[in-house]
């Protein structure tokens, strides 16, 4: 939930989140169980604290709600259940529900008798008018509904987030376009990164506005050059750490650009090099083990004010060192890694070791697997406090991860709502259409499943490596067609 989220905003949300909760529940047990008994009793504490002043309408509206009056503005963590309570509403051609003032005085049984009609009017040909008779029949004078306008557009949950996605989009590929055009300058003499600055700066402001977007962003792996993705999804994985430890807007546009540039000094290492499918040779690796000095040279050589050329060259230098300084360049200068070098070379593993390798075994690893192994490595590679808030930020299966689920079906985890400690994400079902294509399906919310019984709930079984089932994920956060 947001800091700056006002109490009404906040008492909408959890009154919405109290309503979708008791409806599905009542929807799959009987009245006397324990869990229905639980929802209908957070429904009333809910519904008593909002109607102490007045009667309370909940309304949908152009695919928003609105309690009171008043728009209840989009929170990543409500996202499935808006998408959900839409989709209820427009069903039953409902535009909203007024609970009157006395409504709080209804009995817990009345409650659970108005939930079941509120189901069952779906079965009927005009579900509202059929579920106003009913509320008339039992004399439930303390709720009223009201039809849907024509204006009431029916779900569209991409709508709430499309300039978000589009914005995301759009910065992602203007980096790769930056970062190859400073390197493909910076040998011929002093280029300026005035363009980089500008769109480091757009990254920050779109990572803290919606971290879990930019991670998903982070899977894509096969744009273009290899070497100028993974320089971008390094970046956007280590400003979202920054911003998970909380840095301040500069030295997170610094750490972005420092992931940007990390990777600078690759310009001088034959392509044939870089991308070669096998094991390297002696030689070969020797050439690769010049990158990061050559990256530091050619920082230097950037149009840039010294200060923020200070700024801006241990990252990349470090980046193949280890916290207990093996690793390379070696260095008799240096005796502690600085704390954007440790978040560099955190970042630049994970998103390394989730790319396929052809001559490692196994060639590749799920996004599960390579947290645990490098969690093996925690005070020895890595900062163990830094790494361990990757891996909280990351979740146990990180955003972006293909999944089997225990009904079968794959899915793609796209979001861990704040409410539940990155431990219960929420999923899209990929559907195969036969061609070789995944298409979208239903959100599954892991966190409502666990109201269900054993044989009915879903879980997520295994990771699955997205080269093995040709799944890219950040088409499905692009809104890719």
């Amino acid at each position: 939930m947001s800091e700056r989220e006002s109490t009404p905003e906040r008492l909408g949300h959890d009154f919405l989140r109290a309503l979708y909760h008791m409806i599905n529940t009542v929807r799959m047990y009987q009245d006397n169980n324990q869990l229905v008994q639980s929802s209908v009793s957070m429904f009333q504490n809910m519904l008593k604290e909002l109607t102490i002043s007045g009667d309370v309408s909940l309304q949908h509206h152009r695919s928003r709600f609105h309690l009171g009056g008043e728009k209840l503005k989009y929170r990543r963590d409500m996202a499935v259940i808006v998408y959900n309570m839409l989709e209820l509403f427009s069903k039953r051609d409902i535009g909203s529900i007024n609970f009157l003032k006395f409504s709080s005085k209804a009995s817990p049984e009345n409650i659970i008798m108005f939930t079941r009609l509120f189901n069952d009017a779906i079965r009927h040909e005009n579900p509202r008018q059929w579920l106003e008779q009913k509320l008339n029949e039992q004399d439930y004078s303390w709720v009223q509904l009201s039809p849907r306008q024509d204006d009431d557009t029916t779900v569209d949950s991409e709508s709430l987030e499309d300039q978000r996605y589009e914005n995301a989009r759009k910065n992602y590929f203007q980096a790769i376009e930056a970062v190859k055009e400073v390197a493909n300058k910076v040998s011929q003499g002093m280029v300026g990164i005035r363009k980089t600055r500008r769109l480091a700066q757009n990254i920050v402001d779109i990572v803290k506005a919606d971290p879990n977007l930019m991670i998903g962003l982070s899977t894509l792996k096969d744009y273009g050059d290899y070497t100028y993705a993974h320089s971008i999804n390094v970046a956007l994985l280590a400003t979202c750490l920054g911003k998970h430890i909380d840095l301040s807007d500069i030295s997170l546009e610094h750490l972005t650009i420092c992931g940007l540039f990390h990777d600078l000094g690759k310009v001088d290492v034959p392509k044939d090099v870089l991308l070669k499918s096998e094991a390297l040779t002696d030689g070969e690796w020797d050439m690769i083990k010049t990158h990061p000095v050559s990256g530091v040279r050619k920082i230097l050589m950037l149009n840039s004010a010294p200060s923020l050329r200070s700024k801006i060259i241990l990252g990349p230098f470090e980046h193949h060192l280890n916290i207990d300084m093996t690793g390379y360049p070696g260095t008799t200068f240096v005796n502690h890694l600085s704390l954007i070098g440790k978040i560099i070379r955190i970042t630049d593993v994970y998103e390394a070791m989730t790319n396929e390798r052809v001559y490692r075994k196994p060639k590749y690893f799920t996004p599960d697997q390579v947290l645990k192994e490098m969690w093996k490595e925690a005070g020895k590679s890595f900062d163990k406090i830094l790494l361990k808030r990757f891996i909280h930020m990351m979740g146990i299966y990180p955003i972006g991860s293909i999944v089997k689920l225990s009904d079968g079906s794959i899915g793609l985890v796209t979001d861990y709502p704040d409410e539940t400690e990155r431990s219960l994400p929420l999923i899209l079902r990929l559907v195969d259409d036969g061609k070789g294509n995944w298409q979208r399906g239903e959100m599954i919310y892991l966190a409502d499943q666990t109201i269900k019984d054993d044989a009915a709930r879903l879980n997520i079984v295994r990771g699955i490596p997205q080269a093995q089932c040709r799944i890219n994920p950040a088409e499905f956060f692009l809104h890719v067609r």
